[in-house]
């Protein structure tokens, strides 16, 4: 039996004539729906109204990046340190920073008018959104609006801390499900570092483009969080590169068994971790710009994240399955187009997959790709690819197309068997690897590479170096 995926052209036709002029549903449709006029054009925000709503546009509109950084006119240039007088006493700090002071904490000092608010670490205790300012009316926008801004960055990390918490003890529970089910039997160490990343990009990592983040149920609001969140560690590296594990974190590998207990650990490390992107983005203002000047963050959306948020573990888990999965010698193999199944055909609709009448193959068609991913079992313990397949769907371990389709891009960039967290050259984070799936090009490619070559080498490799065909 073939199967074949067709384009929907010819859906689309029948659709368009069942809906067209002529016919009695598109009357029913003109009584139903009656016509309306267009919308008016929209209303331009005055982002100089300081009672108005915030607005996204507000960060560009009032110019807030010079305000901040212009080296000649900019806040930072231009407010003083406070130093020492002549009779030998401190200033009062009311119109100046503290040598030692990061720059949120100042900046909050100044638009206030009184000293004791402080953002620059999550758990704040003096960190509650405040709208009085004491400034002169000509800047009193830009004040606000900066202000805003840094309030929101600390909730929303204060929150994502308090969500990835409870994210690694639920996935703290199924490790010994994973153990049972993929049965490393020449298990590896897992690298500590790798365990961290995947928890602290977790929600970035729902984020990225390649991945449908709505297949986890995302809640609207973590949805909108984490598309901004990758969105601004993009352009400020510095807070990416500060989310990463410090210490002896790179020295440490456990067994996948091992971490039903070790998780446990991950969660103060993960407090520093997440602490030390807030530090580096209240002390270091160039930094903060970056971070914030898509604008995102100036708006009326809420990016305070519930304790149980959905699908911040997802990363790690499709890591730790993926990792699995290579110890124990599965692999998978991608084509284009068709793909032929001897004999009757059972297919998981919903998800995807389909085998032959032995469950003896599995097929996984992605439809964000086009790309059909053979699933090939290598030392497995009992099930067949198939039944795996179904599993990683029914435990939510690991979304099939973040399997398949992540694992394939990142052989084809070249980095397959590295960190699972990367940087590009030019600085920007890449979280293509978060599967570690082995991916080869079949025996039937007949040496063509699916993938441009790096270095005049194609980075799948080929089957028939592996296991021969």
């Amino acid at each position: 039996m073939r199967i074949r995926y067709y384009t929907l052209g010819a859906a689309a036709a029948a659709w368009g004539a069942y809906f067209s002029t002529a016919s009695p549903v598109r009357g029913l449709i003109d009584i139903l729906i009656p016509k309306v006029t267009p919308l008016e054009p929209r209303q331009v925000v005055n982002c100089s109204d300081i009672h108005a709503d915030f607005d996204e546009s507000c960060w560009a509109t009032l110019g807030l990046s010079d305000y901040l950084l212009d080296p000649i006119v900019g806040w930072n240039a231009t407010t003083r340190v406070c130093s020492t007088t002549d009779d030998g006493t401190d200033s009062d700090g009311s119109d100046c920073c503290k040598p030692d002071q990061p720059w949120s904490t100042c900046f909050l000092h100044l638009a206030h008018g009184v000293a004791g608010s402080d953002c620059s670490e999550i758990n704040a205790q003096m960190c509650s959104w405040d709208p009085t300012m004491a400034v002169a009316p000509s800047i009193a926008s830009q004040v606000r609006y900066v202000m805003r801004n840094i309030y929101v960055i600390n909730d929303f990390f204060t929150t994502y801390y308090e969500a990835l918490s409870f994210a690694t003890s639920q996935a703290q529970l199924e490790i010994s499900n994973m153990v049972n089910e993929l049965d490393p039997q020449k298990p590896k160490g897992i690298p500590w570092f790798d365990i961290l990343t995947a928890l602290s990009f977790g929600l970035a990592f729902l984020g990225a483009p390649t991945i449908a983040v709505s297949v986890l149920n995302l809640e609207a609001n973590a949805k909108i969080a984490a598309q901004t969140m990758l969105i601004s560690l993009q352009q400020a590296p510095g807070s990416a590169k500060a989310l990463m594990p410090a210490g002896s974190a790179e020295s440490k590998f456990y067994q996948i068994g091992e971490l039903e207990s070790k998780l446990g650990d991950a969660v103060s490390e993960l407090k520093s971790m997440i602490n030390a992107a807030v530090e580096k983005l209240m002390s270091d203002m160039p930094t903060f710009v970056k971070f914030v000047e898509s604008g995102k963050y100036s708006g009326q959306t809420s990016y305070s994240l519930p304790n149980q948020t959905v699908g911040l573990n997802i990363a790690l888990k499709t890591y730790l399955v993926s990792t699995s999965m290579w110890d124990n010698g599965w692999w998978a193999s991608p084509s284009l187009g068709p793909y032929d199944l001897d004999g009757p055909v059972t297919c998981m609709d919903e998800n995807g997959v389909c085998t032959d009448s032995q469950n003896d193959t599995a097929i996984y068609y992605s439809p964000d790709t086009r790309r059909s991913y053979t699933l090939n079992a290598g030392n497995r313990y009992g099930q067949t690819p198939y039944q795996l397949s179904r599993d990683l769907v029914a435990n939510q371990w690991a979304p099939l197309n973040v399997l398949f389709d992540g694992a394939f891009n990142c052989t084809a960039e070249g980095h397959a068997g590295t960190n699972n967290i990367n940087f590009n050259f030019d600085g920007t984070l890449n979280v293509a690897c978060i599967s570690q799936l082995p991916i080869y090009t079949g025996c039937e490619s007949q040496g063509i590479c699916p993938s441009p070559l790096i270095n005049g080498t194609c980075p799948f490799g080929n089957l028939k170096d592996t296991i021969g065909c």
